[in-house]
């Protein structure tokens, strides 16, 4: 991902996505300037998912795992929870850890929900189209995804493409993996990706959140009313 400024001398092609921590609700009308939105890239092969739930991590208030809160947000920040331990705010999402939040994570989720700041998540959505519940890795094969990023085959079919699907490299010639297949792929006999894990089909169900609230959720704040 490049600036738009990029002439080709400076660009930072290891950089999938960008969001400003706790933008979700700022818009400053007096300087142009609109943080409530995230950029991800995305190359057809659903390998822009993860980042995507990343950037809006940091969107809702989370830094980076290992990392203290920045001083216009405040929070508890990450400093207690290791980069290394994998969940989403970080790179290292070699496990099923990498579909989960962190509780570093969480507490930033809580502190930026019951803030000022984040008001204008609480208006009335609209439910008048219902989302389709299509698991990704159900509309691509793993060859699909992988030709879709590299240009070339998946290299395994078994339970490790769940945490890690690796595709063919032509320039190294080694199997190379940098993100997990799609939510739906298969896995084995029967079996699919969910979560970071391979399971059996019947398992394989996306969950409806839509009549749950979440703890975190004061009332007042539901039902749009600052507190």
């Amino acid at each position: 991902m490049c600036r738009r400024q990029y002439t080709g001398d400076v660009c930072n092609r290891g950089t999938a996505g960008f969001a400003y921590v706790g933008g979700a609700c700022v818009v400053n009308k007096r300087l142009e300037k609109v943080n409530s939105v995230a950029i991800i890239e995305d190359t057809g092969g659903f390998s822009g998912i993860i980042v995507a739930a990343h950037e809006v991590g940091h969107l809702l208030g989370a830094v980076h795992d290992g990392s203290p809160p920045p001083s216009y947000l405040g929070g508890p920040g990450a400093e207690k929870c290791q980069w290394t331990d994998g969940y989403i705010m970080s790179d290292l999402r070699h496990t099923d850890r990498g579909f989960r939040w962190s509780s570093c994570s969480i507490s930033s989720f809580h502190h930026f929900l019951n803030g000022d700041t984040a008001t204008c998540l609480f208006n009335a959505p609209h439910e008048d189209d219902g989302l389709p519940r299509v698991l990704p890795g159900k509309l691509l094969s793993l060859d699909a995804q992988c030709r879709r990023d590299r240009g070339t085959s998946a290299c395994f079919k078994d339970d490790r493409v769940c945490a890690q699907l690796f595709c063919f490299d032509s320039g190294s010639g080694y199997c190379v993996a940098y993100r997990p297949a799609a939510e739906g792929s298969p896995c084995g006999d029967g079996q699919y990706c969910l979560n970071g894990r391979c399971v059996v089909e019947h398992e394989n169900i996306i969950p409806d959140y839509s009549q749950n609230t979440p703890s975190y959720l004061r009332r007042d704040q539901i039902q749009g009313r600052p507190l």
